[in-house]
């Protein structure tokens, strides 16, 4: 990264970072776009063994996580359906019903383990793992108690608005995301909905979570970050579709700052401006980009002002989306020259000064040695910290010849407009043609009532006197006629349009989770030199799936090996287990809501 001359610590670890990461890329350097297949390859039989090893019994270390046996379960069951892996011989389905059971609070809601405190977060986790097993396990969720419980943890606008995540607890995006999936995948129908958005006032709440940068902080007044921003942008979209983001957030901005937190050298996201990148931030913020791209193309751009009305000196917002890019080749180039060439001129200007000292040890003036050491040491340190200096800026020279976003380049932008405007041009020709078919089919139908009407006055003969009255061919062409129209609209049906210009580099980001995040017996990590662990696995493979699976992306290496199951955008649940759930559930009802839980 560019340091505009002032070393920080946040610079300093990213330049590490970079230097890490350097050596995993450079192996690409010389492979080819046709080639780069053959070296990405997901270690799927290892991450199989890994995560199947982690259902059953744990080792003592995991203790500390007693209150998230919940979220492990379904980390683990998640991960082995994105890989369409079985759980381990010795653990039954019925093992995993009888822990989750036993996680269930009776008074609705699970917690993260066996007795333990009902809570928003192991309950979305234990409703998740219930929804993946799928079949004889959706029975263990208690949905009438389960409903109540999510009524009583909204806090009501006057006092703030959202969700509590727990009876007394904070309220944050966390609660007000995992309450609206719960309530998605147990298929509350759209009253229900209606009522719980009603009674937490959680709209304008997440609207007041986004902050000046387009992102969303956990509460109002935070800073914006990944995974809240998930949290929030999920909510709407699972309490009121597209429609309610739009209207909720200012989306230009929020996509301005989402294609910003994908690094240009790494392909993996951070969570917030000036962090890391971070393996479960690939989904946290990469499922946010096929939420937004189901909101209409125009629901993206900001407006622009007319150069007329503008203020002078006024920042423009950029017109569209805009994909984070490598500094150019030719900067960095003239950056690192420079630094050299200080680093030449103050290492050769402390040897000289270096020289003057001794000579003054050894001469006349013998008095004025400590100054001229004292200035030579000074000189010393200059350049010690010029040589610092140069050695980053040519390992940023390198980080950019084999940045991720040099082997997987995002695409031309004229490429993109040209991608935006076939896609649109598709939208409006769908419209117009449902549009005409709509007044051709009421018009037929006032037609036909017409003719009832005719007929109903005048008196009736069967169908075959009719067309007997007819010329033979004239017979023969209204019957063909008939035909015609049966089958052309038997035939007719919406026009595929085709997706939507990608809006951040999904290649650059299984890049990233491939080469990077993999670990090579098994597991997935946060970045290189840290440790695997069920989380990071979990996230690292939803963020895979979506990049595979995403508008306009498809899956790097080869299929057979690299490719998962797709996961839900909104509530990473695999997309098939999550309609299947919802089958069952919607065909058992629950009852009205109780007077007292309605609000209106």
């Amino acid at each position: 990264m560019f340091e505009d001359r002032l070393s920080t610590t946040t610079s300093k670890a990213q330049n590490a970072l970079e230097k890490k990461i350097l050596p995993f890329y450079q192996e690409l350097e010389p492979v080819d776009a046709e080639e780069l297949h053959d070296f990405l390859e997901l270690q799927r039989e290892n991450h199989i063994t890994y995560i199947q090893g982690g259902i059953g019994q744990l080792a003592a270390g995991f203790a500390v996580l007693d209150a998230s046996r919940s979220w492990i379960v379904y980390w683990l069951v998640h991960s082995l359906a994105l890989l369409d892996a079985p759980l381990p011989d010795d653990v039954t389905v019925d093992d995993l019903i009888s822990f989750l059971s036993s996680c269930q609070h009776p008074e609705g809601g699970f917690g993260g383990g066996p007795m333990q405190l009902a809570h928003l977060a192991p309950t979305y986790a234990a409703v998740a793992a219930t929804v993946t097993l799928g079949g004889k396990a959706l029975a263990l969720v208690d949905r009438m108690k389960l409903r109540d419980y999510l009524f009583r943890m909204c806090i009501p606008p006057e006092q703030g608005g959202g969700f509590s995540v727990h009876e007394g607890g904070e309220g944050d995006l966390r609660a007000c995301y995992t309450a609206m999936a719960v309530a998605h995948m147990i298929a509350l129908d759209a009253v229900d909905k209606e009522q719980l958005l009603k009674r937490s006032g959680m709209v304008q709440y997440v609207r007041a979570c986004q902050t000046y940068e387009g992102g969303l902080g956990g509460e109002p007044g935070n800073e914006a970050h990944g995974g809240y921003t998930f949290c929030g942008i999920a909510a709407l979209m699972l309490a009121g579709g597209p429609s309610l983001v739009q209207s909720t957030l200012n989306v230009p901005l929020l996509l301005h700052w989402l294609v910003h937190r994908q690094g240009s050298m790494e392909g993996g996201f951070n969570g917030r401006t000036n962090k890391l990148v971070d393996g479960c931030y690939s989904f946290w913020q990469g499922a946010v980009f096929p939420l937004l791209a189901q909101l209409p193309l125009t629901a993206l751009r900001s407006s622009r002002v007319p150069a007329a009305k503008a203020p002078q000196q006024e920042l423009q917002t950029p017109p569209g989306p805009m994909m984070a890019a490598s500094p150019p080749f030719e900067l960095a180039e003239e950056d690192m020259h420079a630094r050299m060439h200080a680093y030449e001129s103050l290492r050769g200007r402390a040897l000289n000064a270096s020289e003057e000292a001794d000579a003054a040890l050894r001469g006349t003036a013998a008095r004025h040695s400590a100054s001229k050491a004292a200035g030579a040491r000074e000189l010393l340190d200059q350049a010690a910290a010029a040589h610092e200096a140069a050695e980053q800026a040519t390992t940023l020279l390198a980080c950019i010849n084999v940045a991720a976003f040099n082997i997987c380049p995002p695409p031309d932008p004229e490429m993109l407009m040209n991608q935006e405007q076939l896609h649109l041009q598709a939208i409006e020709q769908r419209q117009q043609a449902q549009a005409q078919q709509q007044a051709q089919t009421a018009n037929a139908n006032a037609q036909e009532k017409e003719a009832q009407q005719e007929q109903q006055a005048e008196p009736q003969q069967p169908q075959g006197e009719q067309q007997a009255g007819l010329p033979q061919g004239q017979q023969q062409q209204a019957q063909g006629q008939q035909q015609r129209q049966g089958q052309q609209q038997q035939q007719q049906g919406p026009q595929a349009v085709p997706p939507p210009p990608p809006l951040c580099n999904y290649e650059a980001l299984q890049l990233w989770i491939l080469k990077c995040c993999q670990a090579s017996k098994g597991g997935l990590r946060d970045k290189p030199g840290k440790p695997v662990d069920f989380y990071h696995t979990c996230y690292c493979l939803s963020g895979l799936s979506i990049a595979q699976h995403a508008p306009g992306s498809h899956a790097m290496g080869h299929r057979e090996t690299n490719l998962l199951r797709r996961t839900d955008p909104a509530v990473n649940v695999v997309e098939d287990k999550l309609a299947a759930a919802k089958v069952y559930y919607t065909a058992r009802p629950l009852p009205a809501l109780a007077k007292s839980m309605t609000l209106g």
